[in-house]
């Protein structure tokens, strides 16, 4: 299958996950976010932000591979949308990340989703953290449910620092005008065979799954006007030969659907018999936002003409550092900045 959004390319969010033994019955999932804008640029809290990397968080979580249970989480935010400056308060998109360790301790099960949320949704964290931390969560699952039945000799997966498997997953959001927005989406994942530190490359090679999903979206909250997409699984064997499988009548499911609130449960009734295109799709409203920076033209002019108008703002309460009573949260009114005289002054 073909991707052809067409439009014009505005952003593209890509995550990446590789899932590695670790030794004494341990699993560690690495991973990555990042998000490049491709057009124009944001006016955000006292700042302007261009094109280029907008961020690029990392995830390192250890798993006790007998219990599905996380050990530790580790983080690292090479580039955040805010650092700490006299418009934050001193604030950082950094602050709140200590709090992932609170995840240790928890199953990966039918309740992981709502622990991460408990422990870093909100208020309590940041957005593309959590985002990534539920995607590697969904990651080790399989990880676990599979390689085991493809390598059922333990002692083949004894050498420390192995990978066994890697899931990454792109979205690209183009621009087709007239409040239309069109989505491609690709997801690979890529399982290794067992094998000493040096082999030939294609030697690791066990399988691979390919996902390619394309949508067009209306409005906003976006609406799935159209979503078509199809999937292809290629072992040693059928490498040269494998086909593309249609996925529309699954995909049908969603036609119509609003991405806003209550959409991931949405998705979960209707995509629970296509695992791969569920666990991409519940990544897509996350990414949307990100796409929405990148269509600031029809309000841009009124940011310019509005004196101490904060430009970009996010949802209460939507992460730590849009949450209430905190400094980007006061620059929300039109004039705050100017007028509000405890913004910008440093934290006692």
């Amino acid at each position: 299958m073909q991707l052809d959004v067409g439009g014009h390319p505005i952003h593209t969010r890509a995550f990446a996950v590789t899932v590695s033994h670790r030794g004494d019955g341990l699993l560690e999932a690495s991973g990555y976010v990042l998000d490049l804008r491709q057009r124009g640029f944001v006016p955000a809290g006292s700042d302007l932000q261009g094109m280029g990397i907008i961020h690029h968080m990392e995830l390192r979580t250890v798993v006790d591979a007998a219990t599905a249970t996380v050990v530790s989480v580790d983080s690292a935010q090479p580039t955040v949308a805010f650092e700490a400056t006299p418009a934050t308060l001193g604030e950082s998109c950094r602050d709140p990340v200590g709090r992932l360790a609170a995840l240790a301790g928890t199953r990966l099960d039918d309740g992981f989703a709502a622990a991460l949320r408990a422990t870093f949704g909100g208020v309590l964290g940041c957005s593309h953290l959590l985002a990534l931390m539920q995607l590697a969560g969904a990651t080790v699952v399989w990880v676990l449910r599979r390689d085991t039945e493809a390598f059922p000799d333990d002692a083949q997966r004894r050498r420390v620092g192995e990978r066994i498997f890697r899931r990454d997953l792109v979205f690209d959001g183009h621009d087709r005008g007239d409040t239309q927005l069109a989505v491609g989406i690709q997801l690979s994942d890529l399982h290794f065979a067992p094998g000493p530190a040096v082999m030939a490359p294609m030697e690791r090679f066990a399988s691979q799954y390919e996902l390619r999903l394309q949508l067009g979206l209306e409005g906003w909250p976006a609406v799935v006007a159209d979503i078509r997409g199809a999937q292809r699984r290629r072992g040693r064997a059928s490498f040269a030969t494998a086909q593309w499988d249609d996925c529309a009548d699954t995909l049908a499911r969603i036609r119509g659907l609003n991405l806003g609130k209550g959409a991931a449960g949405e998705l979960m009734r209707h995509l629970g018999d296509l695992p791969p295109a569920r666990d991409a799709l519940l990544m897509l409203g996350p990414t949307l936002i990100q796409c929405r920076a990148s269509f600031p033209d029809k309000w841009l002019a009124m940011v310019a003409a509005t004196p101490g108008h904060p430009g970009l703002i996010g949802l209460a309460d939507s992460c730590y550092m849009w949450r209430r009573g905190g400094a980007l949260e006061r620059l929300r009114a039109p004039g705050a900045a100017a007028t509000n005289p405890d913004v910008g002054k440093p934290q006692d």
